[in-house]
């Protein structure tokens, strides 16, 4: 557990992200107005670097394919932070303050894409220097979500309901689907998205409905489910669907449930009872167990069948996506502000379909 004293919870704010893990392993968390650095050493958190940032941030630490961590804050900068050292490679930048559902994207050469807070994108290049003059794609509509960066197409939702596939052209990003012929539109969209190996991306849509678009942006399915969506998808390598509901019956106690969906008829396979309320964003291992976390302080695992294979109580309700940071090491963070790390029988992520939130440990929304 990181820290090892649990400050009091007066005083702390949720672990609301997954940490994310560079490719030498090392693992990036946010927490304390500062981004900290860790290793495990004789099976205890070390911390290599810390780097204060003064502010909270509300979206994860994202790894660039070069090595370099971004992160958003809440004074309106964006921060660059090489991996290795701690040390910024260019200044902070001003982008604005940050949406509670965005995160930077990152591409293969360096470039940073940030939901501007008046809507539409900005683009940092590889540098930190701010495109100028104006946006890099305008429109109205606040992307308050995660996105998927995919073939040079950013697919990202909007307050406003609408799925958004823009083109990312060196100058200006450009729109793909019509609004005016409602593509892409599902309804309440600020869940991250994942997609499919056919390029299907599935987004929690309005009515409590799991959704389905094309890469056309026609929608193809909805599935009904029975109660609010507060996390994300993920699917496992035969493409079934899990995802946590919550549940708040009149009269009755909260409850919740992890859903698994069939991928091709996209009907419900089965339904696994937690302890609580399910906010948290489930994690796929190599050997197809599904993990997840419960707001009755519960950590589960799970087989591909919906059975039960362990339970954890970590002391703290768990809303975070989890994660698994190294083989046999699983990671989530807890509403006490700290980041708790069990052992589990995956030696890592599943290698095939989108086994966590943002589908990589870099978590860059590049794929």
């Amino acid at each position: 557990m990181f820290p090892q004293e649990t400050p009091p919870d007066t005083v702390a704010s949720p672990i609301a992200n997954a940490a994310a893990v560079d490719s030498a392993g090392r693992i990036f968390l946010h927490q304390h107005e500062r981004l900290v650095a860790l290793v495990e050493e004789n099976g205890q958190p070390k911390v290599l670097w810390e780097y204060v940032t003064g502010h909270r941030a509300p979206g994860p630490v994202v790894v660039g394919p070069q090595g370099t961590l971004r992160l958003h804050c809440a004074d309106g900068y964006l921060h660059a932070v090489e991996a290795a050292t701690g040390k910024q490679p260019w200044p902070p930048a001003c982008v604005g303050e940050p949406l509670g559902y965005a995160q930077p994207v990152v591409d293969q050469e360096g470039n940073t894409w940030i939901s501007a807070p008046d809507g539409g994108l900005l683009h940092v290049d590889p540098r930190g220097r701010l495109q100028k003059p104006g946006r890099y794609f305008r429109s109205r509509q606040k992307l308050n979500a995660a996105g998927i960066l995919s073939g040079g197409i950013l697919y990202i939702g909007s307050e406003e309901g609408y799925m958004l596939a823009i083109e990312m052209g060196p100058e200006r990003g450009t729109a793909c689907w019509d609004q005016k012929s409602e593509r892409g539109y599902v309804g309440a969209l600020r869940s991250a998205p994942a997609r499919t190996a056919d390029g299907v991306i599935v987004v929690v849509g309005a009515d409590d409905r799991l959704v389905g678009v094309a890469a056309t942006g026609t929608v193809l399915w909805k599935t009904q489910m029975p109660g609010q969506m507060l996390g994300s998808p993920v699917f496992d390598r035969f493409g079934h669907i899990y995802i946590g509901v919550s549940q708040s019956p009149r009269g009755r106690r909260p409850g919740g449930l992890l859903m698994c969906l069939d991928g091709n008829s996209h009907k419900i396979r089965w339904e696994y009872q937690a302890a609580g309320p399910v906010e948290s964003t489930p994690v796929i291992g190599q050997d197809d167990v599904v993990y997840f976390g419960d707001n009755a302080g519960v950590l589960h695992a799970v087989n591909f069948h919906g059975r039960k294979l362990w339970t954890s109580e970590v002391g703290s309700p768990v809303r975070s996506a989890g994660t698994i940071v190294a083989p046999h090491r699983l990671a989530f963070g807890l509403d006490n502000e700290t980041l708790v790390v069990l052992e589990c029988t995956s030696e890592g992520l599943a290698a095939e379909g989108w086994p966590k939130i943002g589908c990589t440990l870099g978590q860059s929304g590049l794929v």
